[in-house]
């Protein structure tokens, strides 16, 4: 069974050795008997039962239905009902009065047709009282009209046609018998291509609000004909294909029955009815699973038709005098038995691809409404649903619970619907199977037994090997998910790597873990070539004892019929052995998924809401969850109603967790809580999602200019607007990726200011921005009326605010250490000098400055907008009906050829030639095979000493042969592809790690996943299959047409006439197949993304009412369009295999015509040789367009993976010559110990993030001497973050120069610069693994070193409270994810050491924690020059204290040669620095020691004015002057 036939379309794309001879072997019966049956049959049908019988049972249907008809109106949500083709009503009409009147002269000139007039007569009186206006009726008179007729013609065809086909019948049907048929026959066919009436669905009313109003769907309109075999309803669609890219509007509609809202209510009531997933998706799919059994089993047995045919016909050939049958009557049997079958396997695949959609997207609604509705899983669930046995002693990749769901939603579901070929195994498989025993039995007697039991003996060895596949399967599985995990960690994080210069460290990790994967898919590919050749051998083997038996024990003639029957038979058992062990491993991965699904709904614990009243907390203990060691003990707190609630605390006293409890995200497990329902949150790391700014601020509530206009002037966002081209159309990108800190933060707070909800909980908001940004902020939001009446819970360290709140709450180490009321106060603003207040933004990180000039153009970004606020924005809906169609046509066409440059990577082009030619001689044996066998039967005719051993042995050989090519063809396929994968996945890694971080910013990183995990997989395991198939078909094609063309010529012409239409069907539908294959790609990103954003923010959404449910049908919004693209997709493949098969099945016939007509003339064997030959080119055709779309569409991934394999990196390798050829240079030759001290100084620097955008910091000069501390303030967008971005050549130096230690730093690698230095980031970022590993991810440093770092930090304050429970839990254990994990051991039992373990994204250490890890990482460095990027903005005082104790202590005891510059917005933090620089609008403003600056009464003095420790910081001064 080739491993094409497992990827879509099960059995009939099997491997091409499974079908080539078709013959029957049915028992032989005579002449006279034979005919007997006819004479009966067509007497039984002439008597008027059944015609009495048809016409009873539809008056008693009728009937019925009158009689428990439902009278009440439906829901009409989707448009008009349909209204009667008048000219098909007409010609109907016409058609079936003409044939009725003919019936009636026939019965009256013979007396014995009145039961056929009875039953016309009622199919037209039914038919004229259709007419009557009433949709239903209508709906059924019609379904009753076309069922009688049908019958009626039936029953006359049996009657009067059938005796015809016997060769003695003489008697001549008369004429207006022949014109009746005729007539009832153009009116069954008429009924057949009327397009069918449509009736709005009767849905629930919630449901049908909810949808979009619109017209039916073209499969809901078309004709029965259509409908059930051509599919012309999809031509419109393939002929737009071909002319030019598709967009998702020319895509047919989706039906109401596919509608994601009404698959959800289907399934929510499924899960009810079933305990389990699976019961849950057999009452779900009911019908489904049913009708799609019939099918296939309808397809196994019309499947025998052809052959049945074929067989009498070369009886008839044999012997044409004695037959008992016309010869016309084969030939129409081999026109209706191909087409039968593929009618009914086109219908089961219909079916089941329509179940995958289904599934797909009842499932994921269901998954994503769980997971709303729930807390978060425990990881000791998770380790359990993915591992077992071993696995779970191992150290396993973690991941994180948006990860894990997604993973249940992608991959497990997918699963699940790749299993539903087991009704084809179950049913089709096991009959066929039956059914080919049977006739060897029959045909060869006791000899077919012991092929029979040869079979059954060798078979467990191929399961066997399908066991080792398995484990070996599951290894490579796991070791995927570890790879995709660290790459996806790795770039979540790419800043963080470009600082620290980890690009190296990163690949070196990634390949490491790529090595082990590639080595299990080269064991799996091995695996695989054995199991496909033994199931290959096994059968043939049996074949060869066969026929060894037959001729030297039984001495019974080789005859034609015997041969090809017996072939026919075993090739049909070896193609279904070998399609129940490959879709076996199918069925097992989906039992996985299934058990894995139960597991998680089982699992998962339902959200409590809290009482619905004023917010009050009585003696309660709350836990994230039953594994934390961290809880909130014993906390009473009776919140101010509509006043100002304030939380201060240290780093991990559970401050997060407090408004996490409030929130209900956290176990109540004692005490009582009371919440209003509606509550506005903010969290600490603020969570946008990736929409506009203005589409983040209103969350989805209806749009109040005055009121949006209050919030953002409260938040201080107009001015941040100005900077940007869309102002608050401005896109924020991934988890605000196009944002500073302090803009996303402000975007979060306006978010929750702009709701009216009662209760708000603001975390930390004021950690990212400056003193005078947070007073402005303080005035405009919270002195003024815009809270009023509204509870407001904040958490914050500023220590100016605790005293202006109605209540303030101090919490130390999960408990209420202090609550303080301050009854009456009135908050006051503090005094700004507005002279002194930047009005501009023009600081962003690198990668948002980039962003948004990319965004223009080039245009200028520098003036300000004359839009407003309420400028022309694109809405919601443009942009996600676009977004899909962008990213499929950004793709580009793949070139059809493209599979010759995919070939050179198999290492060697000799390797890829050598390829090509196994597929030629691979080819050449299997047809060579039945060639011998034609000839050995021929042999029997014209050799009286006929030497047995001769011919056997030179089968056997053949034989052999075939089996042995086969095998090396399928290992140089897939040992180049193994090289061609490798080599592809380490130029993909290497290019995004060197790709400028504006790069990012245009390429979000889900899509950079999505090509590390889908089209990395599809290279790896599909894209060597798919090319070595379609190579395979092409040359099999070839060789049959002219192993045929050679015994008869004439048959060449048909052949060129049916390869030519099947190539242009096959060039159609490729065509479309692809660009609808984009779109399906595409249109899967936004799923994904809507998944783990909203995923992300679920506390925000869950917080407030009736989100969750919001956001659920914006999820089936974009279901809608995933599934209109999948079902266009699905149905694409129905449409050009009836085509196909039409027209290769008229070849057929034209074969059989051709071989009458030589009859006698040409040797039985070679006629039976072309004629099998013949039947197969319609499979070979599919097969053949089917490999080719299928490549193309694989060889999309190629595609995909290159284009970002070959991305401009941030610097190319022979940019930087030796410095020594730069006379320009101020050190011509670079000192071998560079950089010796951390002296740096700017001459008139100019920088720009895009070369054609604004400039962002302008002639700047500074010098910041060896040793010296120096600060770097100013308001946010004040330039500081770009002053230390430049010193990392994150940004374009325009003009001027920057020297490091004496060095102009644009002159030598980027790299090499920043392994120089060392930032300390404002966001911690950690990697899951060990503290050793995120200390030092190079493994270069020695071990004293880092543990000497972490002695360093060791006293710092919220280090100190950081418990190690993973150790005494067997690493097991759960930290809480706000605020650590804390216990009542002592410290020194369970501290900070290098093997603590650290998960994804250090979600087991609180925020202080990470940032202290930081801090350690950066001393281990040891560089000249130190950078901090408001590392400390979140920090507690004391934990910012320590922080700047430890870097004072560091620079003091390693001498005055490292230079450390900080960006602050805490003024308290660096009053005691060396030289404080002041930033605004892209300049410096003042330069000075902080005492001086002080004096000078400038800017900076009004920034410790405003900093709310005006005397705090004036007292430090004095101390220290």
């Amino acid at each position: 069974m080739d491993h094409f036939a497992l990827t879509g379309y099960g059995w009939e794309a099997s491997t091409l050795r499974s079908q080539s001879f078709i013959n029957w072997g049915s028992i032989q019966v005579t002449s006279a008997a034979d005919a007997q049956w006819i004479h009966d049959l067509s007497r039984f049908a002439r008597a008027g039962y059944l015609q009495l019988t048809i016409v009873v049972a539809s008056v008693l249907v009728i009937i019925r239905h009158l009689l428990h008809r439902s009278y009440s109106k439906v829901s009409k949500p989707e448009g008009s009902a349909s209204t009667i083709s008048l000219p098909f009503e007409i010609t109907s009409q016409v058609l079936r009065a003409t044939s009725l009147a003919f019936v009636i002269i026939a019965a009256t000139r013979e007396g014995c047709k009145w039961a056929d007039v009875t039953a016309l007569a009622y199919a037209f009186v039914l038919g004229v009282l259709r007419l009557v206006n009433d949709l239903e009726w209508r709906h059924v008179a019609l379904h009753h009209v076309n069922f009688i007729i049908a019958g009626s013609l039936l029953i006359l065809a049996a009657g009067e046609l059938l005796p015809y086909i016997d060769a003695d019948h003489a008697e001549n049907m008369s004429l207006v018998m022949i014109a009746g048929v005729s007539t009832l026959a153009a009116a069954v066919f008429v009924s057949l291509i009327t397009r069918r009436e449509w009736i709005p669905p009767p849905l629930d009313l919630d449901i049908s609000g909810k949808l979009p109003t619109r017209e039916p769907s073209p499969e809901e309109t078309c004709s029965w004909l259509e409908y059930y075999v051509t599919y012309e309803w999809l031509t419109p669609l393939m002929l737009r294909g071909m002319r030019r890219q598709m967009t998702l509007e020319e895509l047919p509609n989706l039906p109401w029955y596919d509608e994601p809202l009404f698959l959800l209510s289907r399934i929510q009531e499924a899960r009810r009815k079933g305990k389990s997933t699976l019961w849950t998706l057999i009452h779900f799919l009911p019908k489904e699973l049913t009708t799609m059994s019939c099918w296939i089993v309808l397809c196994f047995v019309f499947e025998m038709i052809a052959p049945f045919a074929m067989y009498k016909l070369l009886g008839y050939l044999s012997n044409p005098k004695g037959a008992s049958f016309r010869p016309w009557v084969w030939l129409i049997l081999l026109f209706i038995g191909p087409l039968s079958r593929s009618v009914c396997f086109q219908q089961y695949i219909f079916i089941s691809t329509r179940l995958v959609v289904r599934v797909k997207s009842a499932m994921t609604q269901e998954l994503y409404y769980k997971a709303m509705d729930s807390m978060e899983l425990d990881d000791e669930v998770f380790a359990e649903m993915t591992a077992t046995g071993k696995e779970k002693e191992k150290n396993q990749q973690s991941t994180t619970s948006t990860g894990r769901l997604a993973n249940l939603m992608g991959a497990d579901i997918d699963a699940i619907t790749r299993s539903r070929d087991i009704i084809l195994v179950l049913f089709g498989v096991t009959s066929g199977s039956i059914m080919s025993l049977i006739g060897l039995y029959k045909l060869l007697g006791w000899s077919a037994l012991v092929g029979i039991v040869t079979m059954i003996v060798l078979a467990p060895l191929p399961v066997l090997i399908g066991r080792r596949m398995v484990g070996i399967q599951r290894d490579m599985k796991r070791i995927q998910d570890s790879r995709i995990s660290a790459i996806s960690e790795y770039l979540a994080s790419i800043r963080a790597i470009k600082y620290f210069s980890w690009e190296d460290a990163v690949l070196e990790k990634v390949n490491k873990i790529r090595a082990g994967e590639q080595k299990k898919i080269w064991s799996l590919n091995m695996l695989y070539v054995m199991l496909n050749q033994l199931t290959e051998a096994i059968p043939t083997f049996s074949l060869v004892i066969i026929f060894t038996l037959q001729v030297l024990v039984r001495k019974e003639p080789l005859t034609a019929d015997i041969a090809f029957t017996s072939i026919t038979l075993v090739r049909t058992l070896r193609r279904n052995m070998s399609m129940a062990s490959n879709m076996s491993r199918g069925f097992t991965a989906g039992g996985v998924s299934l058990k894995r699904l139960d597991r998680y709904f089982n699992n998962v614990i339902p959200l409590r809401p809290h009482p619905i009243g004023e917010l009050r907390i009585s003696a309660a203990t709350f836990r994230r969850n039953k594994k934390a060691a961290f809880a909130l003990k014993d906390i009473s707190i009776d919140f101010v109603e509509g006043g100002l609630n304030v939380v201060t605390g240290q780093s991990g006293s559970g401050k997060s967790t407090l408004l996490m409890s409030i929130l209900g995200e956290t176990i109540l497990e004692e005490g009582t809580i009371t919440c209003p329902k509606d509550v506005a949150y903010a969290s600490q790391s603020s969570w946008l999602q990736n929409e506009t700014i203005r589409e983040n601020i209103l969350f989805n509530s209806p749009f109040e200019q005055v009121r949006y206009d209050r919030v953002i002037n409260a938040c201080g966002l107009p001015i941040d607007f100005n900077e940007f081209p869309e102002r608050d159309g401005t896109e924020v990108g991934e988890n605000g990726a196009s944002l500073s800190g302090g803009q996303k933060s402000r975007v979060a707070l306006a978010r929750a200011l702009y709701s009216k909800a009662s209760l708000i909980l603001l975390d930390d908001v004021f950690s990212a921005l400056d003193a005078k940004t947070s007073a402005l902020l303080w005035q405009e939001a919270f002195c003024g009326d815009l809270l009023k009446g509204r509870t407001v819970v904040l958490v914050t360290q500023l220590p100016w605010i605790a005293p202006q709140a109605d209540l303030t709450i101090t919490l130390e180490n999960g408990s209420v250490k202090n609550v303080q009321q301050n009854l009456g106060v009135v908050r006051k603003s503090v005094s700004l000098d507005r002279t002194l207040v930047d009005d501009g933004n023009v600081d962003m990180t690198a990668e948002s400055a980039a962003a948004h000039t990319s965004e223009t153009n080039g245009g200028t970004t520098n003036g300000k907008s004359t839009n407003g606020t309420n400028g022309h924005i694109k809405s919601a809906e443009d942009k996600r009906r676009d977004e899909v169609t962008q990213e499929a046509l950004k793709t580009g066409p793949t070139a059809r050829l493209q599979f010759f440059q995919y070939m050179r990577l198999f290492g060697n082009p000799l390797y890829a030639m050598l390829a090509l030619l196994m597929s030629v001689l691979s080819t050449a044996s299997f047809v060579g095979t039945g060639l011998w066998i034609a000839v050995w039967v021929d042999a029997y005719g014209k050799d009286a000493a006929y030497n047995v051993a001769f011919y056997l042995g030179i089968y056997a050989a053949w034989s052999a042969a075939d089996i042995i090519f086969s095998g090396l063809t399928y290992i140089a396929y897939e040992n180049g592809g193994w090289y061609a994968a490798r080599s592809l996945h380490t130029t993909f890694m290497k290019a995004v790690m060197s790709v400028p971080l504006s790069w990012y910013k245009a390429t979000p990183v889900g899509r950079i996943v999505n090509r590390f995990s889908r089209d990395m997989d599809s290279i790896d395991n599909q894209l060597t299959g798919m090319l070595r198939m379609c190579l395979e078909s092409l040359t099999r094609l070839i060789f049959q047409i002219a192993a045929v063309g050679s015994v008869l010529p004439i048959f060449m012409l048909p052949a060129a006439a049916c390869c030519t239409a099947g190539i242009l069907a096959g060039e159609l539908y490729t065509r479309t197949a692809v660009a609808v294959k984009r779109l399906v790609s595409s249109s899967q990103s936004p799923l994904f993304a809507q998944f783990t954003d909203s995923l992300a923010g679920l506390p925000v959404i869950r917080a407030r009412a009736n989100m969750p449910q919001i956001f659920g049908d914006q999820l089936a919004d974009k279901l809608r369009v995933f599934s209109k693209a999948s079902e266009a997709q699905f149905n694409c493949n129905r449409w050009v295999a009836l085509k196909i098969d039409m027209m290769t099945t008229l070849v057929t016939v034209a074969a059989g015509a051709i071989a009458v007509s030589k009859a006698g003339l040409v040797a039985a064997g070679l006629v039976g040789f072309s004629l099998t030959n013949a039947t197969t080119l319609s499979q070979l055709i599919i097969l053949l367009v089917r490999a080719g779309n299928e490549l193309e569409i694989e060889l999309q991934s190629y595609h995909r993976v290159r284009e970002y394999a070959t991305v401009e990196p941030e610097e190319k390798s022979d940019e930087y010559k030796s410095i020594e050829e730069y006379s320009d240079s101020p050190e011509p030759v670079m000192p071998k110990n560079w950089p010796s001290s951390g002296v740096v100084e700017f001459r008139d620097v100019t920088i720009k993030y895009d070369l054609d955008g604004p400039e962002i910091l302008k002639n700047i000069n500074l010098k910041f001497s060896a040793g010296e501390r120096v600060a770097v303030v100013g308001r946010t967008g004040s330039g500081k973050s770009t002053l230390v971005l430049s010193m990392l050549r994150f940004t374009n130096i325009v003009s001027g120069q920057i020297f490091f230690d004496g060095v102009d730093i644009t002159k030598f690698p980027r790299r090499k610069l920043r392994e120089a230095l060392t930032i300390i980031p404002q966001e911690a970022v950690l990697f899951n693994g060990d503290v050793k590993s995120n200390l030092d991810p190079t493994g270069k440093v020695p071990t004293e070193t880092l543990e000497r770092a972490l002695q360093y930090c060791s006293g710092i304050a919220s280090f100190q409270f950081h418990q190690n429970a993973e150790h005494t839990r067997d690493g097991n254990g759960q930290a809480n994810g706000f605020d650590g994990a804390y216990s009542d051991e002592s410290q020194t039992d369970l501290g900070i050491n290098l093997l603590t373990p650290v998960k994804p994204k250090g979600e087991n250490f609180s925020h202080g924690q990470r940032q202290v890890l930081s801090l350690c990482r950066a001393l281990v460095r040891k560089s000249k020059l130190l950078l901090l990027d408001e590392a400390t903005a979140s920090m507690d005082y004391e934990t910012d204290q320590g922080i700047q104790e430890v870097l004072r202590k560091e620079l003091n005891e390693h001498g005055r040669d490292r230079t450390l510059v900080t960006i602050a917005h805490r003024l308290k933090t660096i009053i005691d620095y060396d030289r404080v620089v002041v930033m605004s609008s892209g300049s410096v403003l003042e330069v000075g020691s902080p005492k001086e600056l002080y004096d000078a009464k400038g800017q900076f003095y009004d920034m410790m004015k405003h900093s709310g420790e005006f005397d705090d910081l004036v007292e430090v001064l004095n101390t220290k002057a």
